[in-house]
């Protein structure tokens, strides 16, 4: 899934690497290192929140 800052920085890296005339796999592969990084941190963001709703059920039972 790609959000829209890595949409926003896969263009402006585009445009940069245009510029300077660095190759698009470069632009491809910083993209795809950033999503994933996104990914992990919205793995760990859910994770975190599933582990909040386990404290709750177990405080409330």
């Amino acid at each position: 899934m790609r959000t829209l800052n890595s949409i926003a920085l896969e263009y402006l890296l585009r445009n940069d690497s245009q510029q300077n005339n660095h190759t698009s796999e470069e632009v491809t592969r910083e993209t795809t290192r950033i999503e994933k990084e996104q990914n992990v941190k919205q793995k760990s963001l859910l994770f975190q929140l599933y582990e909040l709703e386990e404290e709750a059920e177990e405080f409330l039972a």
